[in-house]
């Protein structure tokens, strides 16, 4: 009883402190296999991801979860797809062979496709990753919960942001594919400046930093350069910073900049430090792990299944002022 916790009302404190000296004396542990065949459960959750755990952007959605799990007392046993020639339904079966109670299946980039196979009998959740129907009348997207980055409203955030410090002649840094980022994003950015009967401008960049110094040195040598830019990516941004300090722009005097992503040790880390949206990771990955252990323990979970778009805030720094147009 000491050892499981288990005492309250029923084990003298003293006894309690003596048996916890004798187990420390003779190093004894508890057998987590006995644990988990009288409690028919191994208390442990097999987290899938693609790259997360190997690269430092987007850890906060494994870390957060990771802790969720602990508090609750489960453990997380990861298996990294880049590490090793596996699928995601070879990595299910894997742990599913080591008892796991739940399934998590985490993508560093949102992404979107078939809802992954998995083992019978075992809860899944979706974190940065939404099921699409693999075919026309299979729609198996109700069946987990996904909580992906809501990039419609944060676009819209960022928009709006610039409008309201004055600038009329914006323009967009978009990616250089139609992933689920690009045309939400777009779309976001789109309808906050129709509200705001503002002209759209759209240029197709990319995603790295190059990308963007080089969309912004031709945008700001126009006859009319933009006054606001919204980035795509807080890369795109950077590059954005170097062509405006190359032409003699100043930021945010002459031209605003807003990114979005809020990437660790890189958005405040630039000269002037970057406004941006931040990808709602750790909110996220506590809400996924949450609701796959409330299913677990038979709680009423929060959400059942279906996407969960996650809040993405703005993040005021000092790369947007008002606008100077003449």
């Amino acid at each position: 009883m000491v050892l499981n916790g288990r005492v309250e009302g029923t084990v003298a404190v003293g006894t309690q402190q003596r048996v916890l000296e004798a187990a420390a004396e003779l190093g004894y542990t508890r057998s987590a296999l006995a644990i988990s065949l009288k409690e028919r459960r191994s208390r442990t959750i097999g987290l899938v991801t693609d790259e997360i755990a190997t690269s430092p952007f987007a850890g906060r959605m494994a870390r957060a979860a990771s802790m969720v799990a602990a508090r609750h007392d489960y453990l997380v046993i990861t298996v990294d797809l880049s590490l090793r020639d596996h699928t995601v339904e070879d990595a299910a079966r894997l742990l599913a062979e080591r008892q796991v109670d739940g399934l998590l299946y985490a993508t560093m980039g949102r992404g979107a496709g078939p809802l992954p196979v998995v083992p019978p009998g075992i809860p899944l959740a979706l974190l940065n990753y939404e099921p699409v129907p693999a075919e026309v009348g299979d729609d198996r997207s109700g069946v987990a919960p996904a909580f992906v980055p809501d990039d419609y409203g944060g676009a819209r955030r960022a928009a709006r942001r610039l409008i309201e410090t004055g600038h009329r002649r914006i323009v967009m840094l978009s990616g250089d594919d139609r992933s689920l980022a690009v045309v939400e994003r777009e779309a976001g950015f789109r309808d906050e400046l129709a509200v705001a009967n503002v002209e759209p401008r759209v240029v197709e960049a990319g995603w790295q930093i190059d990308d963007g110094y080089r969309a912004a040195a031709r945008l700001l040598a126009e006859a009319e350069p933009p006054t606001g830019v919204f980035c795509i990516r807080d890369r795109v941004a950077a590059g954005v910073l170097h062509a405006a300090a190359a032409a003699g722009t100043d930021v945010p005097g002459d031209l605003s900049v807003v990114g979005f992503d809020d990437e660790d040790f890189f958005a405040d880390r630039l000269v002037p430090k970057l406004t941006t949206i931040a990808l709602p990771h750790e909110e996220m990955g506590r809400r996924a792990m949450g609701a796959l252990l409330a299913r677990l323990e038979g709680e009423a979970a929060e959400v059942d299944a279906g996407v969960v778009p996650i809040e993405c805030p703005l993040v005021e720094r000092e790369s947007v002022g008002s606008a100077q147009e003449g």
